[in-house]
């Protein structure tokens, strides 16, 4: 009971006049010139008052002061059973409530850590956080019989309270797509093979994520706006022409051997994917699942080439439609755990314009990063 005491005095001390460990400002000094009123108990007992006018007293008319007595001998019970169940146990927490149905309630809670040494204990630490706002440190050292308390309280810039982001049921975010792109359905006698790595494709993805049912539920409708970049890199020296009417493929034998014969185009795109997100037992993102349409629209195009003449390399680039199709439509899906997600996208439409080029799909396939 004698350190419960010596607890409770602190916390007392603690609270009401803002001691701190590391020389700071008292509560005192920050609030100005106080008068205080001692009130001697029959048995000895002490009640310090500390005001700054004469209607901080006559407010005290409005308290009862045997409730408050009756909650500060049950949060002295408590600490005091804690106290010795502690001899046991690492730690224990505690929570008293002050006021009643719901009208500024003060909640003060105590941790209590122990180090054991020569299966005595010798030291205790308490934290006590009022509200989650207000912060007091009490560390009790026995030794050679001698009972020390060191009380801090850290300045207030200095309680680290960690607040919770307000709900918001839509939230944007930043994302980009690397992958490989593939033909599909193609003529193979019409459409050339494309070199896997050299086939790249890239989105940069401002997505807006709408949670649909609240914060606990793990439906989403993903949309946003989508910047792609395909790139289609032609196998065994093929390169692309383009005439009045239509685009055609063509081998070049031995004339010239193309180190890079390629073809790029640029779309913006709107998707509208529903996806489920699911939360793991610590709160971060586990396994996530979406599927939906696209839509986009074509905003550029060029070819480009490389080759050896005459033992010096010589590029070319032409920028033109190619007679690709100007909007496009198609699927696009997500699946991931964690922070690793994987993409794929298909293009439903062909890729050349009706009767201008050869039938060919888009496939793109590959990570999204940062999401």
């Amino acid at each position: 009971m004698k350190k419960v005491l010596l607890l409770i005095t602190a916390i007392i001390m603690a609270a009401a006049t803002g001691v701190s460990a590391k020389g700071g400002q008292t509560i005192g000094e920050r609030l100005g010139q106080q008068d205080t009123i001692v009130v001697k108990m029959a048995n000895g007992a002490k009640m310090v008052l500390y005001l700054q006018n004469i209607e901080q007293l006559k407010a005290f008319e409005n308290y009862s002061l045997d409730s408050l007595m009756r909650v500060l001998n049950k949060y002295v019970d408590q600490v005091d059973r804690m106290d010795g169940a502690n001899k046991e146990l690492k730690s224990q927490e505690t929570t008293v409530v002050f006021g009643k149905d719901g009208n500024d309630p003060e909640t003060v809670t105590i941790t209590v850590q122990e180090t054991g040494q020569d299966g005595k204990v010798s030291k205790e630490k308490h934290e006590i956080r009022i509200n989650k706002n207000i912060k007091i440190d009490v560390e009790i050292e026995e030794k050679d019989g001698n009972t020390k308390v060191n009380v801090t309280t850290p300045d207030d810039d200095s309680v680290n309270v960690k607040k919770e982001k307000p709900y918001k049921a839509t939230r944007s975010n930043f994302d980009i797509d690397l992958g490989l792109n593939n033909f599909l359905n193609q003529n193979s006698q019409e459409v050339p093979d494309l070199k896997p790595l050299g086939s790249r494709y890239v989105s940069l993805n401002w997505h807006l994520n709408s949670q649909i049912g609240g914060r606990k539920s793990p439906f989403y409708l993903v949309s946003g706006l989508e910047f792609a970049f395909n790139n289609y890199m032609f196998d065994r020296n093929y390169v692309i022409e383009e005439d009045v009417n239509e685009v055609t493929f063509f081998r070049r034998e031995m004339e010239i051997n193309y180190d890079k014969s390629k073809l790029t185009h640029s779309s913006v795109n709107l998707p509208l994917m529903p996806m489920l997100k699911f939360k793991r037992s610590n709160g971060k993102e586990g396994f996530k699942l979406g599927a939906g349409p696209f839509l986009g629209y074509r905003l550029g195009a060029h070819s480009k080439f490389k080759y050896e003449d005459a033992g010096r390399t010589q590029k070319e680039k032409v920028r033109s439609s190619y007679n690709l199709s100007d909007f496009q439509y198609g699927v696009t899906g997500t699946i991931g755990y964690g922070n690793l997600d994987l993409f794929v996208k298909y293009n439903m439409n062909d890729l050349f314009k009706d009767n201008r080029g050869p039938d060919a799909n888009v496939i793109s396939f590959g990570l999204r990063l940062l999401n």
